[in-house]
């Protein structure tokens, strides 16, 4: 019994003085971690303070079309009472706009939504962009969307397979990329042409990548017709010119509901391009520009892009969408181009597709 007394008087010793270190620990770390906390939030007070006065924000899109670039603007001002002036233009417009404005001095935009493989050459070649800030909702995206390339990103864009119902059974609709190497599909696939930057590019980069240059000399073999009209293609394919329009932008299944057409996600993934915002160089409204950097990377923004069926960098952004839609945001990422390899793989594809 004494023995037993001592045991658990030593005990309840021991546990007090580990209680009274573990307070103290914790009452260290929290008087570092909480001013820090503070200090951020202090920081981050005064970029929206700025942000607000400066009032304003030019953004300059390469994704031409889409209402979401509006909606998410009516957001943003909503949030921070800043008016978002957009323009919209192909890729190679806006580099061109860009390089032209700054070489005169004029730096008139603060931020533009792009593809990774764009922001390498306007990084690397034009130097016309700034090196991204850190901001609250930046360390929160997935790691693969982490870049080296100075791009804060958004979401991503997914390319699949379309087919005509009408055209084609049930039992023989293609479910991988291999299977349009079936020589059934011979004369009957549109396809937006592999040998210019575009989706048929995408497509050829990831496939020959990923399952080699036999598959894609297979595919050659089909007698292809190309377009470079992505949109009419979708409606030729309905109207039942061809039975399979590949690769097919997957959010635009909307567009298309009520024709007799299919989406199909391939097995293998979907062929994806990254999109996201860069700061361009000496921003007339820079604050306002962390602010939609920061805003871009947010759960309204990312559950809006869900929403339409691309890919957020965000988790959880997909949680009580629609199965069709969220079948298409959450599909797996298959590959993407290389700007590095460019010139080379275009010199490819044109050598395979004669």
């Amino acid at each position: 019994m004494t023995t037993s007394k001592f045991n658990m008087s030593a005990m309840g010793s021991w546990s007090r003085r580990v209680f009274l270190a573990a307070a103290g620990s914790a009452a260290i770390i929290a008087a570092a971690g909480v001013p820090a906390a503070n200090a951020q939030d202090a920081e981050w007070q005064k970029v929206i303070d700025a942000g607000k006065k400066e009032g304003s924000l030019v953004l300059y899109t390469a994704l031409v079309g889409q209402p979401s670039t509006k909606q998410i603007a009516a957001a943003f001002t909503k949030e921070y009472g800043i008016n978002v002036e957009v323009l919209e233009a192909r890729a190679s417009e806006i580099r061109e706009r860009v390089r032209v404005e700054q070489s005169a001095g004029r730096f008139a935009a603060d931020v533009m939504f792009t593809s990774e493989g764009q922001t390498m050459l306007y990084d690397t070649e034009d130097k016309s962009v700034d090196p991204l800030p850190v901001t609250p909702n930046s360390t929160k995206i997935g790691d693969r969307f982490k870049l080296k390339v100075p791009m804060a990103s958004v979401m991503t864009i997914p390319y699949g397979i379309m087919i005509n119902t009408g055209l084609v059974k049930p039992a023989d609709e293609p479910k991988s990329w291999k299977d349009l190497a079936d020589p059934k599909w011979q004369g009957k696939i549109l396809s937006d042409d592999p040998r210019a930057i575009g989706a048929g590019y995408l497509w050829f980069f990831s496939t020959y990548t990923r399952i080699g240059e036999d598959y894609v000399k297979k595919v050659a073999d089909q007698k292809l017709v190309f377009t470079r009209d992505q949109r009419e293609s979708q409606r030729r394919t309905a109207r039942g010119e061809y039975s399979i329009y590949t690769p097919v932008i997957m959010t635009d299944f909307s567009d298309l509901k009520g024709l007799p057409v299919k989406f199909i996600i391939p097995e293998e993934g979907v062929p994806y391009v990254l999109y996201g915002n860069v700061l361009l160089k000496k921003a007339p409204h820079p604050n306002a520009a962390k602010l939609y950097l920061d805003f871009m990377q947010g759960p309204t923004v990312q559950k809006i892009y869900a929403s339409l069926g691309y890919g957020p960098v965000l988790a959880g952004m997909t949680e009580g969408l629609p199965a069709d839609v969220k079948a298409i945001s959450e599909a797996k990422l298959y590959g993407t181009t290389d700007t590095t390899r460019q010139n080379e793989m275009l010199a490819k594809s044109k050598e395979i597709f004669k």
